[in-house]
């Protein structure tokens, strides 16, 4: 394949790195970091995520009626099945060892945050382009995979069978999944190139819409969030 400039999504990691430092930042983030994270706040925030990435699976296939090209239908049809078989397997995993089946974390309501995000990845799923799905779901992506990386960087490594949170980080930490980011990127660069300022400067307040709720979405499990009515 030939390489395609990084240039439209390195301007939007520009736009949107104030959203992604406030995000390592969080008191979520360091503390899941560090393995001082509540098993409280973390099933609530494992159980709400498994709601998520099934929401996130049914983006990959929308993917695949947007375009011609086969490799691009493989490769979304490779990442919903990943996103099936790999992640759910983690979070399916840890809601185990709160005593969940994956029936009954299916069953557990969305917070307030989750909905909107994922109904957010919907609409532009089922109504936009296909470089605005991949921009909608490209920081999700990215920002899990610069997430895994900082904590390997601040804990010296990948953390031992001490750390209550040790699969999460080496999952998100992975190459495979940092290889699924840059496909993401590469194939938004390509489809990117052509398009008009105007729709380029679209896709980067979607960018950003994204990069907020994933910010949120730490926020949202941190504080626990339910509805208030």
């Amino acid at each position: 394949m030939t390489a395609i400039s990084t240039v439209f999504c390195e301007r939007l990691r520009a736009a949107a790195l104030p959203i992604w430092q406030a995000q390592l930042a969080h008191p979520f983030v360091r503390a899941l970091g560090d393995g001082s994270l509540s098993r409280e706040v973390f099933r609530f925030y494992i159980t709400q995520d498994a709601r998520f990435l099934d929401e996130l699976t049914k983006t990959f296939a929308f993917a695949v009626t947007k375009t011609a090209d086969p490799a691009e239908m493989r490769r979304f049809g490779e990442l919903l099945q990943n996103t099936l078989a790999v992640e759910q397997a983690l979070h399916e995993r840890y809601g185990a060892a709160f005593g969940l089946s994956p029936l009954a974390m299916r069953c557990l309501p969305m917070s307030p945050t989750n909905y909107a995000y994922t109904r957010h990845l919907l609409h532009i799923a089922a109504t936009d382009s296909l470089a605005a799905l991949i921009t909608s779901i490209l920081p999700c992506a990215w920002i899990y995979s610069e997430v895994g990386k900082h904590f390997e960087q601040t804990l010296g490594g990948l953390p031992g069978p001490e750390h209550p949170y040790a699969d999460w980080v080496a999952a998100y930490a992975a190459p495979e999944f940092e290889q699924a980011g840059a496909w993401l990127r590469e194939r938004l660069d390509h489809h990117a190139a052509t398009l008009p300022t105007d729709e380029q400067a679209r896709l980067e307040s979607i960018f950003l819409i994204s990069s907020r709720y994933e910010y949120l979405f730490w926020d949202m499990a941190w504080r626990q969030e339910t509805w208030s009515v």
